[in-house]
């Protein structure tokens, strides 16, 4: 829902607080990968740990390539569409390839993932690492997590350090950054009984402790960082010495979001496990409110990104953001049209769950 809400860019909605508007150090994308690698880890790790490697291997590869050619063939769909119908559009998204580009050379860049374009564009990330995928399980099988923790780290050195490295090349070095958090997530699924019996053992003042410091810990960093984002939306906290440069400093040192820098991993990591306490603490209330949308969405979340990134195209071209009434009624009727279609399944035999 964050991602519907940032992607749209239609401000103010009223669901501004739901994602931030994508403003804070850390956004739903670190969530999305971090979740998608715990769940990978204990599905296809944990679960299957007595099941033959080929087995594993099959299922992962199997589904690489099924997140492949949804990659593939939402591209090559949004590239020709906006050829054919909107070049003249100021609401086409940017980066579109130029129409005079030679045919089999949009295809072999969109085939290598040189050229992506889209709102689904992160599904290439996801389809490499499914690949990688079997080697990191087959080695967690044989209890090395410290090579794939250092195979992994190895990888994120390779991403420039460099603030000044064009924007375009860091978001196709993506994969060597990201990485942490989806293979990260994969070892945190895969030996999460294990974690969860270290926690359940600790002495309660432990705990506790440990409990109230990561709490404290998130909520100072997100209550500075909001306010730091209020700055920007105009707001004067100068008193304190929040302001925008001071927000474009810390971006561009310690929380840019393509080099991924090990501050915005700490910090994601940080929100990441304070927000799954309070929504484990507050799990009943929060699934008799609001259970019927989130818990389809999470169930089916590649057909809903898939969708999510069709109907962001498209209204782009048609609509234009306005008042906040006018806002909401678009943002909500994209959220109830995906939950609408998740009930009645539509085209589920097309796009991947």
């Amino acid at each position: 829902m964050a991602i519907i809400i940032d992607h749209l860019n239609f401000f103010p909605n009223g669901l501004d607080w739901w994602s931030a508007r994508g403003g804070l150090f850390v956004t739903a994308a670190e969530g999305f990968f971090l979740i998608s690698g715990i769940v990978l880890g204990i599905v296809r790790g944990r679960k299957l740990i007595n099941e033959p490697m080929r087995k594993v291997t099959k299922l992962l590869l199997k589904r690489g390539f099924q997140l492949y050619v949804t990659a593939v063939v939402m591209i090559l769909l949004f590239t020709f569409i906006g050829w054919i119908f909107y070049m003249n559009n100021p609401g086409l998204k940017p980066g579109i390839i130029s129409p005079d580009t030679n045919i089999f050379t949009v295809l072999w860049q969109t085939f290598s993932f040189q050229y992506y374009y889209g709102w689904a564009d992160y599904l290439r990330l996801y389809a490499i690492f499914l690949f990688i995928s079997p080697l990191v399980f087959w080695l967690l099988r044989k209890g090395k997590w410290y090579i794939v923790l250092a195979m992994s780290f190895l990888v994120w050195l390779l991403f420039p350090n460099d603030p000044a490295v064009a924007f375009e090349t860091q978001e196709y070095l993506q994969p060597l950054s990201w990485q942490v958090l989806f293979f990260g997530g994969a070892m945190i699924g895969f030996y999460w009984p294990k974690i969860v019996k270290i926690w359940n053992d600790l002495k309660q003042p432990i705990k506790r402790f440990a409990t109230i410091s990561l709490l404290s810990i998130a909520g100072v960093t997100f209550v500075i960082n909001v306010l730091i984002m209020l700055s920007i939306m105009g707001f004067n906290f100068d008193a304190i010495g929040v302001n925008p440069q001071l927000q474009h400093d810390l971006c561009v040192n310690f929380f840019d979001k393509e080099r991924l820098p090990l501050t915005r991993i700490l910090l994601a990591l940080i929100w990441f496990w304070a927000g799954f306490y309070i929504f484990k603490k507050f799990e009943k209330p929060i699934v008799k409110t609001i259970g019927w949308l989130i818990i389809p969405f999470g169930m089916n979340s590649l057909y809903v990104y898939t969708l999510h990134a069709i109907a962001i195209f498209f209204v782009h071209l048609y609509l234009t953001g306005g008042e906040l009434w006018w806002n909401f009624i678009v943002v909500a009727s994209i959220i109830l049209a995906i939950r609408l279609c998740i009930h009645y399944k539509v085209l589920m035999k097309v796009i991947p769950r």
